[in-house]
């Protein structure tokens, strides 16, 4: 006989409720090991928070400078003491949980090639890549498979900015902002050109002839790659070769080629975010490597190994670890410091060769989002425990056709925002960014007149 279990909340324990098809109760033990399991691999809500608060006592606790007292060390206290407030973070982490809601319901509506006036312009604007913007919550950059660039403000939906395609048709495969001076792009396309465009100089409209880059540099072969350091000052590049570039920014020269740094090709190499000399590079050779410039450019600082050949990795927003994402929904965490594992994720693989996986931190450092390109779920793990937190499925949005996760950005500003470059196959190919909200629901949207069918973009100046 078949016996099925539910699982649902209660304030501080997970609850099995049965329904006994054979009339035989569930043991104990049953229980305890169900929920030994569920506490071991899964979070019930962010920040392991074991209760549902409502958002009005978070704001209220905010406001008298207090906290939930299930929420505080040494709940015996019960007077209001320096020790007893919390600081911000405790607060936006303590709303983010009474906010956040089931994967299933969480808001999802694309922000590209919605509403378009003309089918001639949806097919013009395919987005191949995107970067949101680094002190302007608004914008984000996307790159086109036709080598346009738009400076897109995905909270109206308009194009503020436009860079026309380069010399001859070639898809977008690298963007990159600078930091200290956050109007300025770098651009790589698949033709190997690299340019530098100041968003301040380029036009507003959809306008046929070249856009003016501010430096054009040396090409790089079979470019996949771009980043730029914490000063601004240099550039790198890598590709579907064993090689890697580094380059002036405001000249455009070559300093430096680095040649056989690894024994297949480097998919991915990125600087850190706080040292302008240190640098990670991922091959599908399966190794991940850390190199500094400012010694034998030859020997790595130390090699880190996984079992299947690497697609991407990236440092944490603080520089304390690494995030290397292998084929196949390999994803674990190092420690920047010796390449030493801290997190394996053990997300379930495919048994696919070409499943390449791309994650990526949201929340500063305290999550990670991780997707395939051939499966439609984002994964959300605690960064710290490798807990699972949710899987989020994308929805077709009408298209009528497979859909999978092309690539993935979590929102810089925002907790538990995200944007997802998603891919359909099938009927009709296409490609567009859905935004994801996993602190508001699609019937909220609906209720507010919110969603995908408000939101369209328009060609000419924006706000």
């Amino acid at each position: 006989m078949k016996t099925e279990s539910r699982i649902t909340s209660y304030p501080s324990v997970w609850r099995i409720d049965i329904d006994m098809t054979d009339n035989l109760p569930v043991k104990q033990t049953s229980v305890e090991i169900t929920k030994s399991l569920l506490s071991k691999y899964y979070e019930y809500l962010p920040y392991n928070r074991l209760h549902k608060e409502s958002v009005v006592n978070v704001l209220h606790f905010r406001e008298t400078g207090t906290c939930n007292m299930a929420y505080c060390q040494n709940p015996a206290r019960t007077k209001p003491s320096s020790s007893h407030k919390r600081n911000q973070y405790f607060y936006t982490r303590s709303l983010c949980a009474a906010k956040f809601v089931s994967s299933g319901q969480a808001l999802q509506y694309p922000i590209t090639n919605v509403g378009l006036a003309t089918e001639e312009i949806d097919e013009r604007f395919r987005p191949r890549q995107f970067e949101y913007h680094p002190s302007d919550p608004s914008l984000m950059a996307v790159g086109t498979l036709d080598g346009e660039v738009v400076i897109h403000n995905h909270e109206t939906g308009n194009i503020i900015k436009y860079i026309s395609p380069y010399q001859q048709t070639s898809g977008i495969l690298g963007l990159c902002w600078l930091k200290k001076q956050p109007s300025k792009l770098l651009v790589g396309s698949d033709n190997d050109a690299l340019r530098l465009y100041d968003i301040n100089n380029v036009t507003s409209k959809l306008e046929y002839g070249y856009s003016i880059a501010a430096v054009t540099f040396d090409d790089f072969e079979q470019l996949t790659s771009v980043h730029v350091n914490s000063t601004d000052d240099r550039c790198l590049t890598s590709g579907y070769s064993k090689k890697v570039a580094i380059y002036d920014v405001c000249t455009g020269q070559r300093l430096q080629l680095f040649m056989d740094m690894h024994r297949e090709p480097i998919n991915v190499a990125k600087f850190s975010n706080h040292s302008p000399n240190l640098l990670a590079t991922s091959s599908f050779d399966r190794d991940v490597k850390m190199w500094d410039l400012r010694q034998d450019p030859m020997r790595p600082c130390y090699t880190a190994a996984s079992s299947r050949g690497n697609v991407m990795v990236c440092f944490s927003p603080d520089d304390l670890y690494l995030l290397v994402s292998a084929v196949d929904n390999e994803v674990k965490q190092l420690l920047a410091v010796d390449g030493r594992l801290h997190t394996d994720f053990g997300i379930v693989s495919t048994g696919s060769a070409y499943n390449y996986t791309r994650s990526y931190y949201m929340n500063g450092r305290d999550y990670i989002i991780s997707g395939s390109c051939e499966e439609p779920a984002i994964r959300v793990c605690c960064a710290q425990t490798g807990r699972r937190l949710t899987d989020i499925s994308l929805e077709d949005t009408g298209v009528g056709s497979s859909i999978f996760v092309q690539s993935l950005r979590s929102d810089p500003f925002r907790h538990f925002h995200m944007a997802v470059l998603a891919a359909y196959s099938g009927r009709k190919t296409k490609n567009e960014i859905i935004k994801v909200n996993l602190l508001s629901t699609n019937s909220r949207a609906e209720e507010h007149n919110v969603g995908p069918n408000t939101r369209r973009p328009s060609y000419g100046k924006g706000g």
